[in-house]
């Protein structure tokens, strides 16, 4: 993952560009970015691994903490010890940007737009803000696509991220209508309360839709139009990466962070004493796990630069004997420390460590892998072998039927695989079996053209293109249809399977079932993420689709660590 060191309309991430009057304070000086270029900027916070500074109303910049000569990091900290400090709750926010929200925000909550309760979760780091039409498809297409990427973000990075939806050119009754009628997850500007919401009307388009990301103060981040699934693609990945560059276990920030600390905490701890402070963690909840090490306790020696000079395991720990010693060696070389403070002074210390392995979370570890660089190597689907349709009797649906809503939506009941033996007709029109069954998913292997028969129906294999991950077919109630691709691997590796279905989907890699779903849904962005083993050379996809009414599609990418 490579940082860009100023937002620039030529970067991978959309940013913003608006153009306004700028600003201009006490603290609106001059500074120096990694590359030797000048800017005029307010500092904001540290961000990660970057200073961020407003260089306007609606303008800023980042540079990394490491391009910043150490007298500008001790002016930046000077500066920002006058900012107030996140707050504890999201009502008592101090933010220019989320106090925007505080008295204005509403949630969806029995078919009905309520108060929100901003008690409840802490402050925000960053805000995302949606800015929609009712009249807008584009902004319908917003609202159910980034769901997924909103609701993924809040479970992988708690209390990080909150959003906003703001209506623009909308009446009372029409603002209400798309929230409540996209059941919208995230807050929901009072129509009424938006005019007094100065910091984030600044940023409204005059048309269209917009997706922004914001610091706490109003700084902004990443933007894009919803305009299509491309740039919904872009906006979402560039959002995960600065939630990834804020992370402390991310090794891309640890250099930054302890370039600012080295240089600050003396400052900070003049007139008083303070222990080592553990910057960059090299050991992984994963790779313990899988060695069988379920806690670790030592005590490390840090010399006054900040290198671990010698490592102790505590008898409390639970290593194996044969890997104590690369445990060890693996803290001693690679953790990243700044070192013990004594009244200004950097001098040698002791850190009492300790590491308890939680228990595994698969569907967990898949989304942070998702949004923290793990999975960043797209591997292009560009075409699939589709089969369809496949009619199911309507009566298939309803015995799965978990309860019906108030709109008269179908809410099924999730299916397990069946290991039952039934006629080859039952397995060809239930969603839990399939036809075929008896060879497995790996002896499927069509050309195009190629014709199946099907309860005494040919059906034939056509390709298809897919647009952006978007692979959609002709719309047929009550229907199964099959999607085949294959693709290779330069080499065996680990992988993610993004995906979202339009309705309940089981996907097949090399002939092992690897999701089983039947939900009624709409195809969503990154809905699911399904962890795959990838094998050097070709290997196969096979993903079957069964709609319920309307639209029949899925969104899929794949990507690689």
């Amino acid at each position: 993952m490579r940082y860009p060191t100023a937002f620039s309309a030529a970067a991978l991430l959309a940013v913003v560009t608006f153009l306004a009057p700028a600003s201009l304070t006490a603290k609106n000086t001059e500074w120096k970015d990694l590359s030797g270029a000048h800017f005029k900027g307010e500092p904001v916070e540290v961000l990660g691994p970057f200073a961020l500074f407003k260089t306007s109303l609606t303008t800023g910049r980042r540079v990394l903490l490491r391009g910043l000569a150490p007298a500008d990091i001790l002016r930046l900290h000077e500066i920002l010890a006058e900012r107030p400090a996140r707050a504890a709750t999201w009502a008592d926010a101090k933010g220019a940007a989320t106090r925007d929200v505080v008295g204005n925000a509403m949630v969806v909550k029995n078919k009905e737009l309520v108060p929100a309760d901003l008690t409840q979760e802490p402050e925000p780091e960053l805000l995302l803000v949606l800015y929609g039409s009712h009249n807008d498809g584009e902004s319908w297409s917003m609202a159910q696509k980034m769901t997924a990427v909103y609701q993924r973000a809040r479970r992988v990075y708690p209390g990080k991220l909150g959003c906003v939806f703001i209506g623009v050119r909308h009446s009372a009754i029409e603002h209400r209508r798309i929230a409540i009628t996209t059941y919208m997850p995230w807050l929901v500007a009072d129509f009424d309360s938006q005019p007094s919401m100065s910091l984030l009307s600044r940023f409204a388009p005059s048309e269209g839709t917009l997706m922004i990301l914001l610091s706490r103060d109003g700084v902004p981040l990443v933007s894009a139009r919803a305009s299509d699934l491309t740039e919904m693609k872009k906006f979402a990945d560039g959002l995960s990466t600065i939630l990834a560059s804020m992370d402390p276990s991310n090794p891309r920030a640890w250099k930054d962070r302890s370039h600012y600390l080295d240089l600050t905490r003396p400052v900070d701890f003049a007139q008083s004493s303070t222990g080592p402070l553990l910057i960059g963690d090299p050991l992984r909840a994963d790779g313990l796990r899988q060695r069988g090490i379920s806690h670790i306790k030592a005590r490390l020696d840090i010399a006054d630069d900040g290198h671990v000079s010698a490592v102790s395991l505590l008898p409390a720990s639970d290593v194996p004997d044969d890997l104590k010693t690369p445990l060890a060696d693996a803290l001693r070389k690679q953790a990243v420390f700044s070192p013990a403070i004594d009244h200004g002074k950097p001098v040698a210390g002791t850190f009492d460590y300790a590491f308890s392995v939680p228990p595994e979370n698969k569907p967990l570890a898949a989304d942070t892998a998702w949004l923290n660089g793990e999975a960043r190597n797209d591997l292009p689907l560009p075409s699939w072998l589709l089969l369809q349709p496949i009619k199911v009797e309507e009566t298939a649906f309803s015995e799965s039927v978990d309860h019906v809503t108030a709109d008269d939506t179908l809410v099924m009941k999730p299916l397990q695989v069946s290991g039952a033996k039934v006629s080859r007709d039952a397995q060809m029109n239930a969603f839990k079996t399939d036809w075929f069954a008896k060879e497995g998913a790996g002896s499927v292997h069509p050309a195009e053209g190629d014709a199946e028969s099907i309860n005494g129906t040919v059906l034939t294999w056509k390709r298809v293109a897919s647009k952006d991950g978007l692979v959609e077919f002709p719309s047929d109630d009550y229907s199964v249809g099959y999607a085949w691709t294959e693709f290779e691997s330069p080499v065996e590796a680990d992988a993610w399977l993004g995906f979202g279905s339009d309705d309940g989907v089981r996907i097949w890699h090399n002939n092992e079932l690897v999701c089983d779903q039947w939900i009624r849904r709409m195809s969503v962005l990154d809905d699911n993420v399904v962890p795959l083993h990838l094998k050097k050379g070709v290997n196969r996809l096979l993903i079957k689709i069964q709609n319920a009414t309307g639209e029949w599609s899925f969104i899929c990418r794949l990507r690689t660590r």
